[in-house]
């Protein structure tokens, strides 16, 4: 996930590991962000295998600054285009694959679109069934129930504010087309 954030940010143009965290802080937030100790290994992994090109400066304060290939560049758009698996980092997949959509034909554009409607639908249908067992199943004490509902009610309202976007990106894409 961090390799398509890295792939996808230097698309445009180069940029040195401390832009690339700053980058990928503005994304996905802080609690989320790759520490120094993650993301140089990272460059150095990309590097070796060829989908970037590591230049080290030459100035009073040296950095390292990444340059895409077109290796690199192939890379990303296999990624990118890959179907995310559901488990505790699809959320955050999709959120760095919706960074990059600027960067793909309209037909990839609603692929990856298409794929995040069907986990948002996926999470939909969780935070029901959920909704289901709190209110049918009451063996929990009645204050934790109503706890668990409101936080599933928060849950389902951010669930389908996102399906919503992701409908109208769809619908802006149908208009293009």
């Amino acid at each position: 996930m961090y390799e398509l954030f890295v792939l996808g940010q230097l698309m445009d143009h180069e940029m040195a590991g401390y832009q690339l965290r700053k980058a990928l802080k503005a994304v996905v937030g802080q609690e989320q962000t790759v520490s120094y100790g993650v993301l140089y290994p990272l460059l150095e992994r990309l590097s070796q295998a060829g989908d970037i090109i590591l230049t080290t400066t030459d100035t009073q304060r040296p950095k390292k600054v990444a340059t895409l290939t077109p290796q690199g560049h192939a890379h990303f758009k296999e990624l990118v285009l890959v179907p995310v698996t559901i488990n505790k980092q699809a959320q955050l997949t999709f959120q760095i694959k919706c960074e990059f959509l600027h960067l793909l034909s309209v037909a990839d554009q609603r692929t990856v679109l298409q794929d995040f409607r069907a986990f948002s639908h996926f999470q939909l249908q969780n935070l029901q069934a959920v909704r289901d067992y709190l209110t049918d199943h009451p063996r929990m004490v009645p204050s934790d129930v109503a706890d668990s509902l409101q936080v599933n009610q928060l849950q389902q309202v951010r669930a389908q504010a996102q399906d919503d976007w992701i409908v109208e990106r769809i619908a802006n894409l149908e208009k293009k087309a």
